[in-house]
């Protein structure tokens, strides 16, 4: 009678086991993929852009809107520290080279002027919240970009850059990041930039006086390789 309590014991022992361990298995969470480390990758994307240009001729005084718009395309470089809470900081700087241009028509005088953004670039701080292979992020800082102002005047064929600088302003954006592979990420944002307003240069008295300002809402797609 007792061994065949003890046997019975034994069996139900052996058949308590695997069902105890796969239950703790269960039980163990898996680990989150790690969004800390050095990574550097390329971007793409469509930027569309609002400029005022005020023109004093000496005569007349112009006020301009031109709308550039344009592809972008460049890469980056950032570095993410991921927190015990998820949280994910880091910093990043992009630059990229544009074909962002626009044009408008001064009637009064014949004449047309075309503006160009041929570069741009920045320097940011990140925030974001990583759910295990995806982040949603935040972002913003200092933004640059090189912007010209070229007059044609159509009756008398004269042409002259009146303005080339670099402007300095600000960005900011938010997006989504995800990891499809061990050191690969792909990416989505979207960002607004200020780039300011500055004097225009003029060129030989062409125009005693004038200003020019800028601003664009860009839509990047990004790849990037986590080192």
């Amino acid at each position: 009678m007792k061994r065949s309590l003890f046997t019975g014991a034994l069996f139900a022992m052996a058949g308590f086991l695997p069902t105890a361990q796969v239950a703790a298995q269960e039980q163990i969470p898996t680990a989150s993929a790690s969004w800390t480390g050095l990574y550097a990758g390329v971007h793409f994307g469509y930027a569309a852009g609002h400029s005022d240009l005020f023109i004093d001729t000496g005569g007349p005084l112009f006020n301009l809107v031109v709308d550039p718009s344009g592809l972008i395309g460049g890469v980056q470089l950032g570095f993410n520290q991921q927190m015990d809470t998820n949280l994910v900081i880091g910093v990043e700087a992009d630059l990229s080279h544009n074909g962002v241009a626009g044009m408008a028509a001064i009637p009064a005088v014949s004449a047309l002027m075309e503006t160009n953004m041929e570069w741009s670039g920045s320097a940011r701080a990140r925030a974001g919240y990583a759910f295990d292979n995806t982040m949603a992020y935040v972002t913003g800082g200092v933004a640059a970009a090189n912007y010209t102002v070229d007059f044609y005047s159509i009756p008398t064929a004269i042409s002259a850059t009146i303005h080339n600088q670099t402007h300095i302003g600000w960005t900011a954006g938010a997006g989504v990041e995800h990891a499809f592979a061990d050191q690969w990420t792909a990416r989505v944002e979207y960002r607004y930039s200020d780039f300011g307003e500055y004097t225009l240069s003029g060129v030989g008295g062409l125009f005693p006086d004038g200003n020019v300002s800028l601003n664009t809402h860009d839509v990047r797609f990004g790849l990037n390789y986590r080192f």
